[in-house]
Formats: structure tokens, C-alpha cells, sequence
């Protein structure tokens, strides 16, 4: 296991997952329960196109020419697409804010309807598979707190299915877990998206604490490399559990019963 640092580098291809997490009115994770809860994965992605905003330049020129510039922060919001290889009807009905439905035996689901524009927020997280500078397989992710995805149906043409998913950005204070973004740690106070680099797949997943459970379970098809691996935040507070917590790679225990929301980052096999 390692522990990866600044002068970590890496390359890859494609989008090997993608992740979305509805989000309630305060920006939380939407777990209802003890049961553990995994976002909704966005199966088939291809590619993840991200366009960060861009500043502009603003050139002083006097005696005809050149005397300064200074550049301008961006003025614009960041966007992205994401390439998806299959119809989920699930998925596209849950990010438009719609039901699916059933006439007969066959599903449905509305396209281009008053939801428009009322989409729900959602929390977002797409990965890709590389290798660092030493050929060691290497993970590359992109964590958006806050944004909205609208699915954008496919043409019918002789080429393979491409579905487009249309990304907007919010700026947030909080990192997806609710550990609010501080100068002294983080060298900013809000942001719109994290990349991250790990030596496995990253997961987040959440559960709603009752007061009456203390262990929490970790999905049996996934669980944690390790320990060492493992991060668990109080969302409520934004606080890391340090103390009062047993962690093993299939379930963290609490020394107590929580009423809160219980966050966890972690890494798995792929």
C-alpha cells in the first residue's frame, strides 16, 4: 500500500466510472438510512470532456503600445460533458427530476418536459485508469460537490450509440463529505471540483444514522483495500472520526450511536 504524494504524476484514457449522488436542499449526500447508500453509478461511460472556465487578459496600452496587463479571474462557469455508451433509463429519469413508468411491459420515462431547468442537484464523481511515471496502475478523479447533470438523448445513425450528459458546475465551500474547504489546509475557501490521484478505484458512500445503530457496512461487492485506505467524516460537523471509530475493510463501528449523516472515502480493488 502506498501513500501517494505531491510529485505523484500520471496519464491515462477514457472514463472507466462515473458516480452521481443526489443531493438534499443543504448540499448533503441523500442516504435515508443505516443501510449503506452508493450514488448511482452512470454505466457505460466513455469520456468525461471537461472545459474549466478560462480568464481573460486585460492589456493597458499608452504611447501606442503595450504598458501592463493584468489577468482577470474567469467570468464564466465551467462545464463538461460525458460520453455514455447506453441508454439508462433509471438514471436519465432520476437527473431530469422525472419518474419512469410502465405501459404494459415496456418502460418509459418523459423527455424535454416542464422539468427543464429544475433538474436536481447532484454531487459527481468520474475516474480514470492510468499509470504513473514508473508504469504502476494509477487512478484519476474528478469530485464535484455540487453541479447538475442533463441527459441529452442519442441520434439513431449507423454508428454506435453516444449518449451526451451535459455537466453544469457550482462553486462550493464544502468538499462532498462536508469538510469545509479552509485556507490553512486547503489554500482556498471554495471551489468547483477536485482531481484526485490514488493507487485503487475511490468510492463514496453515506449512510443516515438513527441514534440506535453503531455499525455501518460497507457494500459486500466492495470493500476497502484497507484500512489505512479509509476516511470517515461526521457530514453535519464536517469533522474527520479520529476517535471513537473501529474500522475494518468491510464496516466501520462508532463507539456510539449517530442521528447524523456518516460519510465515507475509501479505495477498493477494481
Amino acid at each position: 500500500m502506498t501513500t501517494l504524494t505531491e510529485t505523484e504524476k500520471f496519464w491515462g484514457v477514457d472514463s472507466f466510472n462515473a458516480f452521481a449522488f443526489p443531493l438534499n436542499a443543504d448540499g448533503s449526500l441523500k442516504a435515508t438510512s443505516t443501510a449503506v447508500y452508493e450514488g448511482e453509478e452512470i454505466d457505460g461511460t466513455r469520456d468525461f470532456n471537461l472545459t474549466p472556465a478560462e480568464g481573460s487578459v486585460v492589456a493597458n496600452v499608452g504611447n501606442g503600445r503595450l504598458r501592463d496587463t493584468i489577468y482577470r479571474a474567469p467570468r464564466e462557469a465551467s462545464r463538461a460533458e460525458l460520453v455514455i455508451g447506453f441508454v439508462n433509463p433509471r438514471v436519465k429519469a432520476l437527473l431530469s427530476g422525472v419518474n419512469t413508468y410502465n405501459v404494459g411491459e415496456a418502460i418509459l420515462s418523459g423527455r424535454m418536459t416542464n422539468k427543464q431547468g429544475s433538474e436536481p442537484d447532484v454531487a459527481l464523481i468520474v475516474t480514470q485508469r492510468g499509470h504513473n511515471d514508473n508504469g504502476l496502475t494509477r487512478f484519476k478523479s474528478y469530485l464535484i460537490p455540487k453541479g447538475r447533470i442533463i441527459p441529452r438523448d442519442s441520434p439513431m445513425t449507423e454508428n454506435a450509440l453516444a449518449e451526451t450528459y451535459q455537466v453544469t458546475i457550482s462553486n462550493t465551500k464544502k468538499q462532498i463529505w462536508g469538510k469545509p474547504y479552509s485556507t490553512s489546509e486547503h489554500g482556498f475557501t471554495d471551489a468547483t471540483y477536485e482531481e484526485l490521484v490514488s493507487e485503487y478505484p475511490v468510492a463514496v458512500v453515506a449512510w443516515q444514522g438513527d441514534g440506535v445503530e453503531d455499525e455501518f457496512l460497507l457494500p459486500t461487492d466492495k470493500p476497502a483495500i484497507s484500512t489505512a485506505k479509509m476516511t470517515v467524516f461526521n457530514w453535519d460537523t464536517g469533522l474527520q472520526y479520529v476517535t471513537g471509530i473501529t474500522k475494518t475493510v468491510t464496516k466501520i463501528t462508532l463507539g456510539y450511536p449517530s442521528t447524523g449523516l456518516i460519510v465515507c472515502m475509501y479505495e477498493h480493488a477494481e
